[in-house]
């Protein structure tokens, strides 16, 4: 089974679900098994949430 027909029987939008992959790729090559796409959803809530803390922390 192809990971974008494993995206369409979750009901994920494939070609969505591959740009995700690549915006985030450092993170993907981190835990891959995370951003499959019955996971990807709480990866990518994950990811957005360690970056807007990124952004909010003041600089050194």
């Amino acid at each position: 089974m192809s990971l974008i027909h494993t995206a369409e029987l979750h009901r994920i939008e494939p070609l969505d679900y591959l740009v995700t992959l690549q915006r985030h790729v450092s993170t993907v090559a981190l835990d891959p098994f995370a951003w499959m796409p019955c996971n990807h959803t709480e990866a990518l809530a994950r990811a957005e949430a360690a970056a807007a803390k990124d952004a909010e922390a003041p600089p050194d």
